[in-house]
């Protein structure tokens, strides 16, 4: 979908493609001319991977520099993304070798399901997405989450 004011296709909704014999995966269209020819892919949170753009993971990475590393958890958390991630490369027909050790974490086998985040992109096996969001009451979630405009003023 194009808007009027954007040169761009707006990037979002879900994606199904499929991991070849030789573990290479192919990144849909849509998400590739916004991340480019090289980007980072990292362990996400529910057992999911995160594809995002360079500028995108120096962000992230700032934000766990802050962190108190004194803190156990901050530790945790550091080396769950940093120790998880790697740099990208497509190869000439659009595809990515992920490691198999971010392979196994997201417990991708054949059929997989890229998912639009907002700084980041998801990347499921089909079948544990569906699960996933099916699984979430959302008039529950919206309620413990979402403030309404001007509730806290």
């Amino acid at each position: 979908m194009k808007d009027g004011n954007s040169k761009k296709e707006k990037i979002n909704g879900e994606i199904c493609h499929s991991i070849d014999e030789k573990g290479r995966l192919s990144i849909p269209n849509r998400f590739r001319e916004s991340m480019g020819d090289s980007f980072v892919v990292t362990r996400g949170l529910d057992h999911c991977l995160w594809m995002m753009t360079s500028k995108q993971w120096e962000s992230m990475e700032t934000g766990i520099r802050k962190l108190n590393h004194n803190s156990r958890e901050a530790r945790a958390y550091a080396r769950f993304f940093l120790g998880g991630m790697c740099e990208v490369e497509l190869d000439k027909q659009g595809r990515m070798m992920l490691p198999q050790s971010l392979r196994d974490y997201a417990r991708l086998d054949k059929e997989v399901l890229f998912s639009q985040g907002l700084d980041y992109v998801e990347i499921w096996p089909k079948d544990n997405y569906y699960g996933e969001i099916e699984g979430i009451d959302m008039a529950d979630c919206a309620e413990k989450i979402y403030m309404m405009p001007g509730e806290n003023d």
